[in-house]
């Protein structure tokens, strides 16, 4: 009946108060609990019972059930913590964690109290791993899965990849009247010295400054920049080094590191043995790199070159074998270093406050010539552009010719584009004229050459190509003929480095054979082999003699006598008579046992087999004569005069315009095209069949040439260079389809000399040591006296066939003329920039992104989850970010204890992401979320619960006494 189903209804309200009030207590016990979740529980009625009344069937509900216990997700308030580690989210998601047991990531908090256990992972309580991702220290890039987080207790070495230096320099420091550039200040193998001295005097430079750089072990090393004003104005040039000794940059191969030709120097083989810099024997072990910076008038950088500094320490930035350039991402230029010995050089950018623009510079050729013009007697008085030609003087004082007839200048070439300019067209001559100025001069050879011709500061010709970017422009020609021939931009009467041609009869030639047909060409020929043009041939036989006299290059006056006479004996070659010739003149006496040949006085077996005698001291005493020849041949002449007692050729008048060159040069006569009659020149790439001469002839595979010089040690050199078959160093092998690329290797290695090919299509050969300013030190006799084409089939004769022309070794330094080219020297300034003030030259500001190896110290957690280490090494290094989790149904998540959630089907796939991404909220770092149990909320639902819950036990008591009283009845 209604009376027992009220006892069960009140029943079931009755167990639902008592569970409720387990929620309440359960929320009440965890008040202090770090991100604890309040749940919250409701109610639902039973299934009613139908019942009938005046009115019909009406319904009696059967008790109460409880509907849910939810969680409620509530945001709880943060508590500020000293821990770094201690995180709390502010918004949605949950720290993912993951079981020492487990693979994978299955748990889930809020409660953020975190530390690194002894390996150094970040951990809960608990010792349940944190979740996130591993980030790239130097981009800052998540790396990979998200996976457990360890910052580990150390951080690597982290060798220097760029430096940045910001100084001064002191506008009010006068130019350089006189420039002795720092490279040439520089010496490293003063730290070889048994009392070691500095590398460079303090005299040498106006300011330094230095920076601390870590190689690949994390040791440090000091970096020295060397700052110097130039001859130019608002320039500066600077040097970076480092400590001699410390130097071990690997020399370049000429091969990039696949193995490809890379377009740079072969210098292990230059400077073999070494494969590295030796501060015992290479002067430019210690600087890094040479530049120089142009500053505006208003002291911003507008301008910087840079170039490597090679073993030797010879930059000679006129030309462009060290010159670096910049690809147009690249901002800064950068120097290899090396202080560990490694295979690969450590690459650092030196920043002087100002970057790339990016776009490259077409920089014009500019030629200058070897000797100066004045407006007087002496040489304190340059003339300019102005002067009158009845006022010119060479440098010995001597007027040129205005007087009939009058003197001719003859010039010719090659144009940018590498059209010829004939020296005998009157177009490129002028007559000198009494009421003409220098200027007039100019004008022509400006028509003629399309260039800028002027007169610089030394009474120098100075002519700028009209066109930047890699060129062809050369002066092959220059010469004053007509009237006394003085040309007073050809410097003294006599050059230095000029060749001493012997001049004497038909007879004073060696011959191979008999017939007279062959001349004798290999210096390593045995004398008793060979033949006389005396009239009737000859052949040399042992114990013939050979005496000498005249007058050495120094000076030496000297008779036939002792010393002075040569005896062929049975092993003696011509190279021993060359280096007895050699001993001979250098001073006035020679060993006769054991010559020792002087590099100052070259002495060769040309392709007619007539001997020549160099003086290369800038003299003019030089005089050769053979007072004696016994036996029955006259191979140096029937008469006693054959080698000319008094005619020595010495070309006086010797000028050129050219880029001037530490390193002896030879440059060919004739020069290469890439087809027949055309003008474009060849290169190193050019495949030698496209090899044409003038006439329009072309070399073929299988072509033979043979070249006939002298290395720059006066070492003799006769080889044949085999078209296809024939390559050098660093070339493993001949090209498939031979190119000039072989020739050049070949040569290399044949003349000990760098050989390329210049805008014009000339064949250059460099010698690889630069002369020395003492006279007893190296001085370059490079040179190259014929080629022979008798093995090219066509006949062609690309590069001619005579002496190449020389341009001499010049150590009194720059003189403004420089190669053309495509150069990176646009720059601009930066916010914090090298400058050019009236202030004290200071560093303002230096740094730079090496470190030795740290430990960690201490970490620290911004917004975004991520997760810094301080080092005690200085980096401050972002190792790590927090992953977070949500889910689309928060209500289907379980409690496992222990602050940790786990998803259900209900809950749907965990969504993770990094904080504040992806609708996840963002972190709080040292800081703990509290939790979210609001106890005032919770006490109001105590009353009311515990108020349920006496009003169904009222109803039971009273549906106990309403049955009593029924049961009353029956009494």
């Amino acid at each position: 009946m209604g009376v027992s189903s009220s006892l069960y209804a009140s029943i079931s309200g009755l167990s639902t108060m008592g569970n409720a009030m387990s929620v309440l207590g359960d929320n009440v016990s965890n008040v202090n609990t770090i991100a604890f979740k309040s749940s919250r529980a409701t109610f639902q009625d039973v299934l009613t019972q139908s019942v009938a009344t005046a009115a019909g069937t009406a319904q009696v509900g059967r008790g109460v059930t409880m509907t849910t216990i939810d969680g409620v997700f509530a945001q709880g308030s943060f508590e500020s913590t000293s821990t770094a580690t201690d995180l709390a989210i502010g918004g949605q998601g949950f720290f993912m964690l993951r079981a020492s047991g487990n693979a994978e990531a299955d748990m889930y908090t809020r409660a953020g109290e975190f530390r690194f256990d002894k390996e150094g992972y970040l951990v809960n309580p608990t010792g349940n791993f944190v979740q996130g991702w591993t980030l790239d220290s130097t981009s800052g890039e998540r790396q990979g899965t998200i996976g457990d987080i360890n910052l580990g207790k150390t951080t690597p070495p982290v060798e220097t990849a760029s430096a940045q230096v910001i100084v001064n320099l002191d506008s009010r420091k006068n130019n350089e009247t006189s420039e002795l550039n720092l490279y040439d200040a520089w010496n490293g193998t003063n730290a070889a010295l048994t009392v070691a001295t500095a590398p460079i005097s303090s005299t040498a430079y106006e300011y330094t400054t230095a920076i601390k750089v870590y190689d690949s072990v994390g040791a440090s090393h000091d970096l020295t920049v060397y700052f110097d004003r130039t001859t130019k104005d608002n320039q500066w040039e600077f040097l970076v080094t480092c400590t001699p000794t410390e130097d071990q940059r690997m020399l370049s191969t000429g091969r990039d590191s696949a193995g490809v030709l890379d377009g740079s120097n072969d210098e292990v083989s230059i400077y073999t043995p070494d494969s590295s810099y030796n501060y015992q024997v290479h002067k430019g072990a210690g600087a890094l790199l040479y530049g120089k910076v142009d500053f505006s008038t208003s002291g911003a950088i507008n301008n910087i070159s840079a170039w490597n500094v090679p073993p030797d320490g010879i930059v000679d930035p006129g030309q462009s074998t060290n010159r670096l350039a910049l690809a147009n991402t690249e901002q800064y230029y950068s120097f290899g270093a090396n202080f560990t010995g490694a295979s690969t050089n450590q690459q650092i950018a030196l920043n002087l406050g100002a970057i790339y623009s990016g776009q490259s510079t077409a920089v014009s050729q500019i030629l200058v010539s070897n000797g100066a013009a004045y407006a007087s007697v002496g040489t304190s008085t340059p003339i300019t552009k102005e002067t009158l030609w009845s006022t010119v003087y060479n440098s010995n004082g001597t007027l040129v010719d205005l007087t009939g007839p009058k003197d001719i200048v003859s010039f010719g070439g090659y144009k940018h584009d590498g059209t010829y300019v004939d020296p005998t067209d009157s177009a490129n001559q002028y007559i000198l004229v009494a009421g003409d100025k220098i200027q007039d001069l100019l004008d022509k050879m400006d028509t003629a050459f399309g260039v800028t011709c002027t007169i610089d500061a030394a009474g120098r010709i100075k002519m700028t190509d009209g066109t930047g970017g890699p060129s062809g422009l050369a002066l092959t020609s220059f010469s004053f003929s007509g009237g006394d021939g003085i040309n007073p931009f050809g410097g003294s009467a006599t050059t230095t480095n000029v060749t001493a041609v012997i001049s004497g009869n038909a007879g004073a030639n060696f011959f191979a054979s008999d017939a007279l047909s062959t001349p004798a060409s290999s210096p390593t020929a045995l004398l008793n082999t060979l033949f006389d043009n005396a009239g009737v041939p000859v052949q040399i036989a042992n114990t013939d003699t050979f005496q000498f006299s005249g007058t050495a290059v120094d000076g030496t006056v000297f008779a036939a006598g002792a010393g002075t006479v040569f005896t062929v004996g049975a092993t003696s070659t011509v190279q021993n008579l060359l280096d007895f010739l050699s001993d001979l003149y250098a001073d006035g006496s020679a060993s006769v046992a054991s010559p020792v040949p002087d590099a100052f006085v070259p002495v060769t077996l040309g392709s007619t087999g007539r001997i020549s005698i160099g003086d290369r001291t800038g003299g003019s005493s030089l005089a050769v004569t053979i007072t004696a020849s016994t036996g029955g041949s006259f191979p140096l002449g029937a008469d006693l005069a054959a080698f000319g007692a008094t005619t020595v050729a010495v070309n006086g008048n010797d000028v050129q315009l050219n880029v001037t060159t530490a390193k002896q040069q030879v440059v060919s006569t004739g020069r290469a095209v890439t087809t027949a009659g055309g003008s474009t020149p060849v290169n190193a790439s050019t495949p030698l069949t496209s090899v044409y001469d003038d006439a329009g002839l072309a070399l073929a595979s299988g072509d033979t040439i043979v070249f006939t010089g002298l290395r720059g040690d006066n070492t003799p050199v006769t080889a044949t260079f085999t078209a296809g078959t024939s390559f050098g160093s660093p070339l493993t092998a001949a090209n498939t389809t031979p190119s000039m690329q072989d020739l050049l290797s070949w040569l290399e290695e044949q003349f000990d000399a760098e050989a390329s090919i210049d805008g014009a299509g000339r064949l250059v050969l460099t010698d690889r040591r630069a002369d020395e300013i003492a006279t007893t030190g190296y001085h370059s006799v490079l040179e190259m006296t014929s080629i022979s084409y008798a093995g090219v089939v066509s006949g062609a004769t690309p590069f001619d066939t005579g002496t190449f022309a020389t341009i001499d070794a010049d150590t009194s330094g720059e003189d403004g003329s420089r190669v053309g080219g495509t150069e990176s020297i646009s720059f601009s300034s930066e916010a914090l920039s090298t400058t050019q003030y009236a202030n004290s030259s200071t560093t303002i500001f230096q740094d730079q992104d090496g470190f030795a190896a740290g430990f960690l110290q201490s970490v620290s957690v911004d917004t975004d989850g991520v997760i810094t280490g301080n080092y005690s090494n200085g980096q401050v290094l972002e190792r790590a970010q927090v992953a977070l989790a949500s889910f689309n149904n928060l209500a289907g998540l379980t409690k496992e204890g222990g602050n940790i959630f786990r998803g259900t089907t209900a809950s749907g796939a965990p969504i993770t992401g990094p904080p504040g991404t992806n609708g996840l909220g963002t972190i709080s770092p040292n800081s703990l979320e509290q939790s979210n149990v609001d106890l005032g909320a919770e006490f109001v639902k105590l009353i009311t619960t515990q108020r349920g819950f006496q009003a169904n036990s009222k109803i039971i008591t009273t549906t106990d006494e309403m049955l009593q009283d029924l049961i009353n009845l029956k009494r």
